[in-house]
């Protein structure tokens, strides 16, 4: 039943790209085909071995002679059920569980032969779809059997881990007394089916599985819930119209995404122009991601398109990097990557790379066919992340982590960026992607770098005596999560709304609504209320017991700068040594004093 698989070199240069390419993800389904096979094999080897499920299920002979029926029986049939994205987040935890099995169950861990028992969960589905005739028990967790890509089997529980029967034939499926539909997509007492979201244009066609089912295949998004008929209705609609931009626009994504994207979990809406959506590397070809906000048509999307087009470029970048590593693993380092709040290892910026790379690929095509706000969204995204992927481009580049793949990847996406750089973005998109790349990067710092104690204290000798602070980069400042360091894309979500709602930016403005992270001086900042803005932020700064806001730092700088004001440098460059320093004079300067003092250049 296994095989191995390796990329060829076409195709890793074709992935080396800010463009999408069919023919590629082919290649890398083909290859997790094969790891998938591979992983089955560990499973039933190692799990063997080490479970003891007697009086549950039996070891998993039965289920690996069934699979290898299905598999006789029907191979495409066997390989969808194999490459279904639950399946793969299975598999992962599986492997997890029988490592933690093998250390010895915590308390609040689902039993080994409940995970490994889908082993037999997997079986059934693929027998069922090849139409064999069988039977074999299957776990039951919390009265629940989830069959990859068939649907949900939900029974009365009696105790939180427990088995079923099932029996497969000519007269169908049946789980645990439950019948299973022939049309298993569709609902009936104690079923709920795995629907799938169908779209087709000019004769290209997505077909993929809304899984509102299963466990989520990605931590930290919750558990999806069941969709209702008319949100799976509207999730129809909304994949329908993405995916005509998606075929007429950008026809090359289209390709690669009919031939990898497997399924979408939904989420519930997020907020406006900030849509959540992940990836997971044990689920190639599953995005998890909120549903679009319905208050225009086009805006919504470009959006879902967009987003398919980003979290799917991290599945292709997980297929790519099982096998050709791109790093070797010593870089311990954290670092800014622009798309994100938190400080993020090596491998986090050659995925935000790789996946903004296509980000801006997109925005770059929308911004010469979309016209109004819809186009100066476009000029705006377009002139933010060609900027953003290229910096961190330029970071990966002097990293001595990467492997000769890595450096192909960083030099392929590098080359086609660059000429991009030099592409005219009209006002006022091109000033306000600017804005919010600098504050990102200045708010970012304020929060996560630690200046080092004794370049802390240098500086606010030097503030105390009248002379200007030095530059604490030479002292050594080191990277720390700051928890408080969130939505520091504030500036970036208030530029949307100026471009595209005006109206609700004025409400925003004006006092009459509240974007959570959002501060007045912010506002005023993208207004171009300078004389306001900065009032505002020294307000900020200033307020009783130094509890400001970090990025406030930023926003002066920004506004300074904006102005031409002296000591813009040291607020965007080394907000943090600012940070570091007010906090140690502990109030005995104002912001304003404190920005007076360390007017001038930092010294390199």
């Amino acid at each position: 039943m296994t095989r191995q698989h390796r990329l060829s070199a076409t195709t890793l240069e074709a992935l080396g790209s800010a463009g999408d390419s069919a023919p590629s993800v082919g290649e890398l389904l083909s290859a997790e085909y094969s790891r998938r096979l591979l992983l089955l094999r560990i499973l039933l080897e190692r799990g063997a071995a080490a479970a003891d499920s007697a009086g549950r299920l039996p070891i998993g002979k039965e289920a690996w002679d069934l699979l290898a029926r299905a598999q006789r029986q029907a191979p495409e049939r066997f390989r969808q059920v194999l490459l279904d994205p639950q399946t793969g987040a299975w598999a992962a935890r599986a492997l997890r569980a029988m490592a933690q099995h093998q250390e010895a169950e915590t308390a609040d861990a689902v039993p080994f032969w409940v995970e490994f028992g889908g082993l037999h969960r997997l079986a059934v589905s693929a027998a069922a779809l090849a139409g064999l005739e069988f039977s074999i028990e299957v776990p039951v967790a919390s009265g629940q059997v989830l069959l990859p890509r068939l649907g949900r089997v939900e029974l009365t529980p009696t105790e939180p881990y427990s088995t079923a029967a099932v029996q497969g034939g000519p007269n169908g499926l049946e789980v645990g007394g439950v019948r299973v539909p022939a049309n298993p997509e569709a609902s009936a007492p104690g079923w709920s089916g795995l629907r799938r979201l169908r779209a087709g244009c000019d004769g290209q066609v997505l077909d993929v599985a809304l899984d509102d089912l299963g466990w989520p295949p990605t931590g930290g998004t919750g558990t999806p819930e069941r969709l209702t008929d008319k949100e799976y209705a509207d999730w129809e609609l909304r994949v329908e119209q993405a995916w005509t931009m998606l075929v007429r626009d950008h026809p090359d994504s289209a390709a690669a995404l009919s031939a990898g994207l497997l399924s979408l979990a939904p989420l519930p809406h997020g907020e406006r122009l900030r849509p959540h959506s992940a990836t997971s590397s044990d689920a190639f070809g599953c995005v998890v991601l909120s549903a679009p906000h319905p208050d225009d048509e086009t805006a919504a999307a470009a959006e879902l398109a967009v987003t398919l087009i980003h979290e799917f470029r991290h599945s292709v970048l997980n297929g790519l990097m099982r096998l050709a590593p791109l790093h070797d693993g010593t870089d311990g380092d954290l670092y800014h990557a622009p798309w994100r709040d938190d400080p993020r290892p090596l491998v986090g910026l050659l995925h935000g790379a790789y996946a903004f790379a296509g980000v801006t690929a997109f925005w770059r095509t929308r911004r010469q066919l979309d016209e109004g706000p819809a186009g100066q969204l476009a000029h705006f995204e377009f002139a933010l992340w060609r900027r953003q992927t290229r910096a961190v481009l330029d970071t990966l580049r002097e990293r001595p982590g990467l492997t000769t793949a890595g450096r192909r990847l960083v030099d392929g996406l590098t080359q086609e960026l660059d000429p991009w750089l030099v592409e005219p973005v009209p006002e006022p998109a091109a000033a306000l992607a600017d804005l919010a790349a600098v504050h990102h990067r200045a708010s970012w710092r304020a929060y996560h770098v630690r200046p080092e104690r004794s370049a802390v204290e240098e500086a606010a000798a030097a503030v105390t005596s009248g002379a200007v602070p030095g530059n604490a980069g030479r002292s050594g400042p080191t990277v720390s999560t700051d928890p408080e360091g969130c939505r520091l894309d504030v500036l970036a979500l208030l530029a949307r709304l100026r471009l595209t709602d005006p109206a609700a930016f004025g409400r925003l403005r004006d006092g009459a609504e509240h974007l959570p992270g959002s501060l007045p001086a912010d506002l005023a900042l993208v207004t171009g209320d300078l004389a306001r803005a900065e009032t505002l932020y020294a307000a900020e700064l200033d307020r009783p017991g130094r509890t400001a806001r970090p990025s406030a730092w930023a926003g002066l700088g920004l506004t300074l700068r904006a102005q031409g004001a002296p000591a813009p440098r040291l607020l965007l460059d080394q907000p943090e040594l600012m940070r570091a320093v007010a906090a140690e004079l502990g109030g005995r300067v104002t912001s304003r004093e404190l920005v007076s003092l360390a007017a001038g250049p930092a010294r390199d």
